[in-house]
């Protein structure tokens, strides 16, 4: 694993000392990914919660410890326990209530 590998793992686990936090996991190519993050960012406007985007490309790893089944994902964690997994980001009063 070069230094580069290392760091963007690094930024998956940007906020496991958080009790609260959400992990967004994205391909570039993926239009629905696009549109389901504009719903999340705008959900987000009200929660506040930290979040880290990952482009799962780049996470082959964390993608099979985790059984990512497809993209978009959006994980609730708290540290490093994950809470609840939404893969259908239904709409942003949908991502408001399954988020709080």
């Amino acid at each position: 694993m070069n230094a580069t590998t290392k760091q963007h793992v690094a930024n998956v686990r940007e906020h496991f000392d958080k009790d609260k936090h959400l992990v967004f996991g994205y391909t570039p190519t993926c239009g629905t990914c696009k549109i389901s993050e504009r719903m999340l960012d705008i959900a987000n406007e009200i929660l506040k919660l930290p979040i880290t985007k990952i482009d799962l490309n780049f996470h082959p790893e964390y993608s099979q410890d985790n059984e990512i089944q497809s993209v978009p994902v959006l994980q609730l964690m708290s540290k490093d326990k994950e809470i609840k997994r939404i893969y259908a980001f239904q709409s942003v009063p949908y991502l408001l209530e399954n988020l709080q």
